[in-house]
Parts: C-alpha cells; sequence; structure tokens
C-alpha cells in the first residue's frame, strides 16, 4: 500500500531563510522556493539553517524526529541513522542545522511519473485543474523503492511504502503521520501522544 508522508501538526515546523538559501547555494537553485525534483548534491557546501517555531496547533514544543514540507523530508540525525539504509536509493541527504542540533533534508528524487506509475483510472482533477484524487501502479514503481513524488501534485508531497512506514513506527520516530488519501483532502492531521 502506498501512502501520503504528512506533518504531525502538533509538533514544531521548520521555516528555511530565503538569504540564507541564496548565500548558500546561489539565485540559479531556489531550493527554498521550488519544489521541483533537482538534485542539490553537488552545489550543497555548507549546511542550511532552519528555524524551528510553533505553528497554530502545535501542542508539542519539540523538533520532530521527521517532517514533510515542500516535497522533502527534514530528518534529525537520530532518525538518519534508523532510516538512511532505506531512503538513499531514492534520493540524497542534505545536511542541515538548527538549533539545538543538526539534521538532514532528505530530498528524493524518484517521480512516480518516470515509472508511469500514476494511475489514470483513479487520479482526477476537477475543472480548475487541482487534484481530487490520486493512485498509484506499485507494480510500475522501481523495485525496493521506499519514497517517491508525483508531478501529480506539483512535487509538493512524498509518498511511501508500507515498509518505511513501518520501520518509522518501530523505530518510534515522531513528527509524521501516514494518510490512505494520497490527494490529502482531509485537512491537518495530528496524533495523540
Amino acid at each position: 500500500m502506498i501512502h501520503l508522508i504528512c506533518n504531525d501538526d502538533s509538533y514544531l515546523v521548520y521555516t528555511r531563510s530565503t538569504n540564507d538559501a541564496v548565500a548558500k547555494l546561489g539565485k540559479k537553485y531556489p531550493f527554498h522556493i521550488n519544489p521541483a525534483p533537482i538534485s542539490y548534491a553537488s552545489v550543497w557546501k555548507d549546511p542550511l539553517h532552519l528555524d524551528f517555531g510553533p505553528d497554530d496547533e502545535t501542542t508539542n514544543e519539540l523538533v520532530p524526529d521527521i517532517a514533510a514540507r515542500y516535497g522533502r523530508l527534514f530528518l534529525t540525525e537520530k532518525a538518519h541513522s534508523l532510516l538512511s539504509d532505506y531512503l538513499a536509493h531514492d534520493g540524497e541527504f542534505l545536511p542541515v542545522t538548527y538549533v539545538g542540533g543538526t539534521g538532514y533534508i532528505f530530498n528524493p528524487l524518484t517521480i512516480a511519473e518516470d515509472h508511469n506509475a500514476v494511475d489514470n483510472a483513479v487520479t482526477v482533477f476537477n475543472d480548475f485543474g487541482e487534484l481530487e484524487s490520486l493512485g498509484f501502479l506499485e507494480d510500475k514503481l522501481p523495485k525496493g523503492m521506499m519514497v517517491f513524488r508525483s508531478k501529480a501534485c506539483g512535487y509538493l508531497d512524498v509518498f511511501c511504502t508500507d515498509q518505511i512506514k513501518k520501520a518509522i513506527e518501530d523505530a518510534g520516530l515522531v513528527g509524521v503521520t501516514f494518510q490512505p488519501d494520497l490527494a490529502y483532502l482531509g485537512g491537518p492531521a495530528s496524533v495523540a501522544h
């Protein structure tokens, strides 16, 4: 089964500084505003700094182990050490810092459309071009793939397999939930802790 990885909105959320991104990556690589599946490893020389703060739904004043944002995943050092072997073939780990620690942004580079894995029988856009439902053909996705993105949702979401979902849950990592509604029409997510 495929799941949409969503933030658990009860944890702190991160932002990236435009000035920091431009200073470290240059104007040619607008990582902070462009969710497209572009590799940044060759130009990512110094860690970007993330600022964590509360959002409207925040109830835990904690940095999450994992967070999903703009089609990428934030991983603490703990999450990286537990998940890097699972994720390494599907993208790149880009170092980041934040007050109190270091971690990584995981930039997924596996794209469903590159493998003809979007299920056109269930993927529907409304009259305004907005995604209403989304499905994937799991047998078309690369063998061993754990996470991927899709052009259908503007590369803004990260999808995963049962295997990585189970690895995250078994490790007790916090910060994300898993939605079966791949177009995520259900609103914000949180889980009771």
